[in-house]
């Protein structure tokens, strides 16, 4: 552990159970929007090499209609 987490680590453990909550959630929210970014960057970059990236929504909507309506036809025929 280096020395910078080291002294974090002391910080944040000396925090009021208030304020160790709110740095927590804080975090926890930081983490999410990172992990939908990279989500975001990662279906972007598939989209690009798919030629799929300059797609409107219209079309984009209609294709996934489409496919709900085939799995709904799949798993509810008749």
């Amino acid at each position: 552990m280096t020395a910078r987490v080291e002294e974090l680590a002391q910080q944040i453990a000396s925090l009021e159970e208030s304020d160790l909550q709110a740095l927590l959630e804080r975090v926890e929210e930081l983490s999410f929007h990172r992990g939908i970014r990279a989500l975001s960057d990662r279906y972007r970059n598939r989209l690009k090499r798919q030629g799929k990236l300059n797609e409107g929504a219209e079309t984009i909507v209609l294709k996934l209609k489409q496919i709900r309506q085939e799995i709904a036809s799949r798993e509810h025929p008749g």
